[in-house]
């Protein structure tokens, strides 16, 4: 079978959640040499990709331009037997020669769109709904993110196969140490949908409690982030409060394995990566009680109410100041990590992709 797959975010050198899925599926995928791959890229092929029954369509155009010949190239030539769309709705909207599969990640766009990078929304409110309905097949990153696909646009759930993220970790050539007292570790974009600011005011709290601590914020600033670099300014424990920036995702663990406690207190998310990435790497984990997180971390975690500050605070607080309890976080972490595996996801999206 020739399968195509749009592969751009996957070749970025830096990657997000959605490229590290893109990265990894394809990864695995390319291994099963009874199968053609086409990787649709904007950039050269990664040399991990160079495979026999790999080929490759190289498109170096900015991406609105690349997704209008793309679908030049799959209605006209139907160079494949099924296009895997990753990362975008517009082609799966558009392509009606070729059978499309797309991946569903999340519903940020219409559940928390004030939250949200505004040309993201607009795109996405545009081209969604068209995509799941002329998709001939979905893949949902969580029971959650498949629930509310159903919710939003009445699509049937036996069109939808469930595929979950994996933790994501390589050999690390920058190790990164927490010389500090306490770490409280935070990995992901610094965006209002984080909430960021509730985790700094959780911190002031623990601190007012004297209790030693530094919160260590990791990530590239995002959308909407003029406010929680106001908070960061008015806290009066700023001195306790680093931001690292962006960090390599091979280069994470070092950081998970330093932290005391991994606060995830997010208001949305599709997936969750970074909790289930902390518990592998056998870190305790305080997250939200909301939308895939409780389905990703089951009862190896402390789940919160993301949007009571008091709340979080309690629970960092207990982690930190429990050893046994902290302990028993560690043990169950590591086992629910390991339910997980990109090999697994690979296998259930490649029986789908083949599927006639």
């Amino acid at each position: 079978m020739i399968i195509g797959i749009d592969a751009r975010e996957g070749a970025k050198t830096q990657r997000a959640g959605k490229g590290e899925y893109v990265f990894k599926v394809i990864t695995e995928l390319i291994k099963h040499s009874e199968h053609t791959f086409v990787l649709f890229l904007d950039r050269d092929l990664p040399e991990i990709w160079d495979k026999k029954n790999v080929k490759v369509v190289v498109l170096k155009y900015p991406s609105f331009i690349w997704q209008f010949l793309v679908f030049l190239h799959l209605e006209f030539l139907r160079p494949v037997d099924i296009y895997f769309s990753t990362t975008s709705v517009i082609i799966p909207a558009l392509v009606r020669s070729v059978p499309v599969a797309t991946t569903l990640f999340d519903f940020v766009s219409f559940i928390f769109p004030s939250r949200h990078n505004l040309k993201a929304v607009l795109l996405e409110k545009m081209w969604m709904k068209w995509a799941i309905k002329f998709s001939k097949k979905l893949f949902a990153i969580s029971q959650n993110t498949k629930a509310d696909a159903i919710k939003l646009f009445k699509v049937s759930a036996k069109k939808i196969t469930i595929t979950p993220l994996a933790p994501v970790f390589g050999p690390g050539d920058k190790k990164i140490n927490l010389n500090y007292v306490n770490p409280i570790l935070f990995i992901g974009t610094l965006e209002p949908r984080k909430n960021i600011v509730r985790l700094l005011e959780a911190f002031e709290q623990l601190r007012r409690d004297e209790i030693t601590a530094t919160l260590v914020l990791v990530g590239g600033w995002g959308w909407q982030s003029k406010e929680i670099r106001a908070a960061i300014e008015e806290n009066p424990f700023k001195k306790d409060i680093k931001v690292l920036g962006y960090v390599k995702n091979i280069d994470k663990k070092f950081l998970y394995r330093q932290a005391k406690v991994f606060a995830f207190p997010t208001l949305y998310e599709g997936f969750g990566l970074p909790p289930l990435e902390a518990m592998a790497c056998g870190t305790p984990v305080v997250t939200s009680n909301n939308s895939s997180l409780p389905e990703v971390v089951e009862d190896a975690a402390v789940l919160i109410d993301p949007y009571n500050s008091n709340d979080l605070h309690k629970a960092l607080k207990k982690v930190i100041a429990n050893k046994d309890f902290r302990y028993k976080l560690v043990e169950k972490g590591k086992k629910q990590a390991n339910k997980f595996s990109w090999e697994a996801t690979a296998q259930k999206t490649l029986a789908e992709l083949a599927k006639k």
